[in-house]
């Protein structure tokens, strides 16, 4: 009887993962960052994303920054997506935008920095499918401190829980690094995200970025 319930489970449990669709994609993304004075910089970006099951798309960035003290940072992100649909009967490019808040808070531990991010973001299609959708985010990043070494590892988790009428659920587990080469900054980065609130698609991204 056991082995019977152990079976069922087994195949149930195939029967879930066989369903769900795994996505392979890579993001490259080029910026600048500017200090406006002493608390408060803006960044400027541009970043390619490309992968196996979703449309390419373009998105263009600008993130204001505020210093508030020591521990605690805010932020405005805004961005514009080109999406590049070539799939199915209407194919073309289409436009989205994005608005997003969030506040930063930075811990000294004994060995190396923990940084808790906590953001709101709307999202507002313009042309094309899909839904406005509004998602809230928590993202836990870890550096580890390497000594004599300049590529010091990062680790993050970050929830994402959206609104109606999606309702998604997802997971975000991910590890980079960044250096200076030549003067410039290179990134260095992978993550696997999972959505936890069904059974659809989970993706592995490859990220490379450069800052000037």
């Amino acid at each position: 009887m056991k082995s019977k319930f152990l079976y069922m489970a087994l195949l149930m449990g195939g029967l879930a993962f066989g369903q769900s669709a795994t996505e392979s994609g890579a993001w490259f993304k080029a910026g600048t960052k500017f200090d406006l004075n002493k608390e408060r910089s803006l960044a400027l970006s541009g970043q390619y994303r490309t992968s196996t099951l979703s449309n390419d798309r373009w998105i263009t960035e600008a993130q204001f920054g505020r210093e508030l003290n020591k521990t605690w940072d805010l932020g405005l992100e805004l961005r514009h997506y080109m999406i590049f649909d070539t799939k199915g009967a209407t194919q073309g490019t289409f436009y989205r935008i994005r608005a997003q808040v969030f506040a930063s808070q930075h811990i000294d531990l004994p060995k190396g920095d923990l940084n808790l991010r906590y953001a709101l973001q709307q999202r507002a299609v313009l042309t094309g499918s899909g839904n406005n959708k509004f998602t809230g985010r928590f993202r836990v990043q870890y550096d580890y401190p390497i000594k004599d070494f300049k590529w010091d590892p990062t680790f993050e988790a970050e929830l994402f829980a959206s609104g109606n009428p999606n309702h998604d659920r997802a997971l975000r587990l991910g590890v980079g690094t960044e250096g200076k080469v030549a003067g410039q900054r290179l990134g260095f980065g992978y993550f696997y995200q999972r959505d936890i609130s069904n059974t659809g698609t989970h993706a592995h991204v490859l990220q490379t970025s450069i800052r000037f």
